[in-house]
């Protein structure tokens, strides 16, 4: 059982200090079942003290690899629909994709449309989580595909680390 709950609300805005929400919930055992309470809701820049995007995503990367029976749930696209990337790229080459467009998260968005108007379907293809959650955007619209890359792009980030 988890001890702690967070929840992270991303954001995409080039301030991202104060436009990144943390949630903490902690349980409380109640008779049989145990609940979790809200504890804590803050913005990143009041939790690490700046609104600057790196500064504020390596502060959370932190917290998250600090963490000791925790559970995090992170509201960001973790990856594009296949539709939109080579045939046979697996997970770790998407990530190497996304990387390659470095800060050009836009341009990134460009070719995920050219891609999906170049299979002569529907341009925002949407992943089956984005239609589960009724996402408003696809992963790849401009409003969202900052929020892909700002995270593929941090060293360190989970899953997404840089290997040598």
């Amino acid at each position: 059982m988890f001890s702690t709950v967070f929840g992270v609300d991303f954001s995409a805005a080039k301030l991202a200090g104060p436009n990144i929400w943390v949630a903490r919930l902690e349980a409380r055992a109640k008779k049989a079942c145990t609940r979790y309470h809200v504890v804590n809701l803050a913005n990143l820049e009041q939790l690490c003290g700046t609104a600057e995007r790196g500064p504020a995503l390596a502060y959370l990367v932190g917290q998250i690899a600090s963490s000791r029976r925790a559970l995090w749930a992170l509201d960001f696209p973790f990856g594009l629909p296949v539709e939109v990337v080579e045939d046979g790229v697996r997970w770790s080459g998407q990530i190497d994709w996304l990387r390659g467009w470095g800060e050009d998260a836009y341009g990134l968005g460009l070719e995920c449309l050219r891609r999906a108007k170049a299979l002569g379907g529907r341009r925002h293809i949407r992943r089956l989580t984005d239609v589960e959650a009724r996402a408003p955007f696809d992963c790849y619209h401009y409003r969202v595909i900052y929020q892909t890359v700002q995270n593929v792009e941090r060293p360190g980030w989970g899953g997404f680390s840089r290997r040598p």
